[in-house]
């Protein structure tokens, strides 16, 4: 009989902590110089080749409205499998500061943020030792309108 487990990798952008479902990350990389790609959304840094694939490379500071991620020698991809709305996969590797830990959540501490001003891709928060985590929804975080613009800046390349 399986068990879900209900782990979460953080990482943080500037003074904030996020979290996100461990079952949506495919891989942590080494950050590399994205190639830009003109005319795209302000918060997309440019493409990356991983796994013979063309993804997007995504500023998780300028998406969430939290300035830009300066690059230093802990910045890295996490490269994240979103749902689309057609049930298909999309891969984007997330700019962040550094990955922190993956924890395992107990869900009884896990807090439903219940106001009408968080953003429909954060889900709760949890307190884990002295940080508070933002939770997300990696299938969220982009919207379909999004997505198609992301799919059309990986068509720009290939």
């Amino acid at each position: 009989m399986s068990q879900e487990v209900n782990a979460y990798l953080t990482f943080s952008i500037g003074e904030n902590i996020f979290g996100v479902h461990v079952e949506k990350v495919v891989e942590i990389k080494e950050y590399i110089e994205p190639k830009p790609v003109p005319e795209s959304m302000a918060y997309v840094k440019g493409v990356v080749d991983h796994r013979d694939k063309i993804i997007p490379i995504i500023d998780a500071a300028a998406k969430f409205n939290l300035g830009s991620v300066e690059i230093t020698p802990q910045s890295c991809f996490v490269v994240l499998d979103i749902n689309k709305a057609d049930g298909s996969l999309m891969s984007v590797g997330v700019l962040v500061d550094a990955v922190s830990d993956v924890f395992e959540a107990d869900d009884s501490r896990i807090k439903e943020i219940e106001t009408d001003y968080k953003p429909g891709y954060i889900l709760s928060s949890y307190q884990n030792n002295d940080d508070l985590v933002m939770i997300l929804n990696a299938d969220k975080i982009f919207s379909e309108t999004d997505i198609i613009s992301l799919g059309e800046v990986i068509d720009a390349v290939n």
